[in-house]
């Protein structure tokens, strides 16, 4: 290539970065002064610096900007509308103290935002996200809203690392997030505790991935699959506390739920209402009421290589539930290691059976006519 050429190919390039860089502003919003006016003013890439103060509107986003709050401002939005409504694709918003009075924190009808370090509290709904997707939700502190998060018809969104409790207020659909009609989403690393009913819910959602979350104290569930929620992955969760179950399906099918530990619930892992077809692989299940339960036609399922430590019941399949099968697992202090009201479940796969602690060479499985043909003693600690 010509070294003229060249040269000024790269003179352009810099004048383009540099042409950009120019192009994009700060403005300076203080105590006082409207965030909204500011927002008017900012162009595209523009950022909106707030500073520390209390602020009492509602903000409408129709632009790409980063919304910055220094030294956490406050604003709230009132009873009129949402806190934040974002119309515009890629908004960053971030440091904030989001307040509303029965409305929303953040309403989400735009794609490919970035909501970080917030504090969002009093509000129905503290992030709303509607027909809104490939979201970057992160390290926000929401708490004692009547819901955290909920995704209606949102996919691909990422929610990491937030700190979601007490959001039960009013008690009407409370939970901590909630996923309706969504797919593709990935929901990791979340603290979520005290939430009423449920601090981790999907309804009618697929192919999401629910990664190493910390759910507890819940009026119900610690996480909860229900109406036809299918093919997504729940894996390395720890739930525990929860009042009923810390892993609850309800006719939801196919789903993988490996290497979580559920403890100290009424019960562990549930199947329930023609729940078929999962894989339970690899879970610590102890101190709870009954380990794993299947209940209500919840068949075909496959439960492998668990361990059920110390509950009362280990694994406990009710009448209705046939066709599972149920080998290697480790099935160690239980006041009983396995029940099966059901009807041609199969407690080997030919041959490897379950472990349990106490018993002899052939294991009648109480409760009805279950055999493990092939049992190993499992070893003394």
């Amino acid at each position: 290539m010509n070294q003229g050429l060249k040269f000024s190919g790269m003179l352009a390039l810099a004048m383009l970065l540099l042409f950009s860089m120019v192009q994009a502003a700060s403005i300076e919003v203080k105590p006082g002064e409207s965030i909204q006016a500011a927002i008017d003013e900012a162009g595209v890439g523009d950022s909106v610096l707030v500073l520390s103060g209390a602020y009492q509107e509602s903000l409408n986003i129709t632009k790409p900007l980063s919304l910055i709050g220094i030294g956490r401002p406050q604003i709230d939005g009132g009873s009129a509308d949402a806190a934040i409504l974002l119309y515009a694709d890629g908004v960053s918003i971030s440091g904030f103290d989001i307040r509303s009075t029965r409305r929303t924190g953040i309403y989400s009808l735009s794609d490919k935002n970035v909501l970080e370090n917030n504090t969002i509290s009093g509000c129905l709904d503290g992030i709303f996200l509607d027909g809104s997707s490939f979201n970057y939700i992160t390290s926000n502190d929401i708490n004692n809203n009547t819901a955290g998060i909920f995704l209606f018809s949102s996919n691909g969104n990422v929610i990491s690392n937030n700190s979601i409790r007490d959001n039960h207020i009013n008690e009407e659909s409370d939970c901590g997030i909630a996923l309706v009609c969504s797919s593709g989403n990935t929901i990791r690393h979340n603290h979520l505790t005290n939430n009423g009913d449920s601090s981790l819910t999907l309804r009618s959602s697929a192919n999401n991935t629910i990664l190493a979350n910390n759910v507890s104290s819940n009026d119900w569930y610690g996480i909860s699959l229900t109406e036809s929620s299918n093919h997504n992955r729940i894996e390395k969760n720890n739930a525990s506390e929860n009042k009923d179950a810390g892993i609850y399906l309800d006719s939801s099918q196919k789903n993988i739920i490996m290497a979580n530990s559920a403890w100290n619930n009424s019960r562990g892992i549930l199947l329930s209402y023609d729940s078929n077809d999962n894989l339970l692989q690899g879970n610590l299940i102890a101190s709870n009421g009954k380990g794993v339960n299947l209940a209500s036609h919840s068949s075909n399922n496959t439960i492998e290589n668990n361990t059920a430590i110390k509950n009362g019941y280990g694994i406990y399949l009710s009448f209705s539930c046939g066709w599972n099968a149920v080998f290697a697992n480790h099935l160690i202090d239980n006041d009983y290691n396995a029940y099966d009201l059901g009807k041609n479940n199969r407690w080997d796969n030919g041959t490897t059976g379950n472990s349990y602690s106490g018993l002899g060479e052939t294991y009648y499985i109480p409760g009805g006519t279950a055999v493990d043909r092939h049992p190993i003693a499992e070893a003394e600690s």
